[in-house]
């Protein structure tokens, strides 16, 4: 299947857009493949050239939802700079917030695992194509950049977690501050303690 065919995109869209307004209406669990396919207007065989089952179209609704959403304010082309990396955990951020008050709120609670997989991986392949780039002369690289990537991910995403299901007393603005510092200055720095206290 040629995914950049403008049919296939169209027939893929409009079974996100009906996945979208069950999930909605019905729930995850209540809705079949002939519900999304009947919402879509195309049959079942068309549905199953496009995904394996409902699991798969969740996958694709989840992804899909978090790339608009990243696409939205930062280009494929953004560099790893302080002002992207606050960016992209702003967006991080809002976006889990989103989750956690409207209809994704559905999908993410069905399948929590893997939702977090997702998110995480998405920001995995960002991260990991920023750290890619060729660092300053004067910088000297301590871990590997994949290493760095799965940790500075899961940071963003664990953190992001937790604050969008708690009361949230911390603006995003300043909770995307405060990651940065942690991710790019290291502990010690972001919370100002000497080194040789912290034994």
């Amino acid at each position: 299947m040629n995914e950049t065919d403008p049919r296939v995109i169209r027939t893929r869209r409009l079974l996100l857009d009906a996945f979208a307004g069950l999930l909605k209406e019905k729930g995850f669990r209540a809705m079949s493949v002939q519900d999304i396919a009947s919402r879509a207007t195309v049959n079942r065989a068309t549905f199953y050239a496009h995904f394996e089952d409902k699991y798969a179209l969740m996958e694709s609704f989840i992804r899909t939802g978090f790339q608009q959403r990243v696409a939205e304010e930062l280009s494929r082309s953004a560099a790893f700079t302080m002002d992207n990396l606050r960016l992209l955990i702003g967006i991080v951020l809002e976006y889990l917030v989103q989750v956690e008050s409207n209809q994704c709120r559905g999908a993410k609670q069905h399948a929590e695992p893997l939702f977090e997989t997702i998110i995480q991986d998405e920001l995995y392949q960002i991260l990991l194509s920023w750290l890619k780039q060729p660092p300053p002369a004067d910088v000297r690289c301590w871990a590997a950049r994949e290493t760095a990537a799965v940790a500075m991910s899961w940071a963003i995403f664990g953190a992001g977690l937790q604050w969008s299901q708690s009361r949230r007393n911390t603006p995003a603005e300043e909770m995307a501050d405060q990651m940065v510092g942690l991710l790019t200055h290291g502990l010690f720095q972001a919370m100002e303690i000497e080194p040789t206290q912290a034994h």
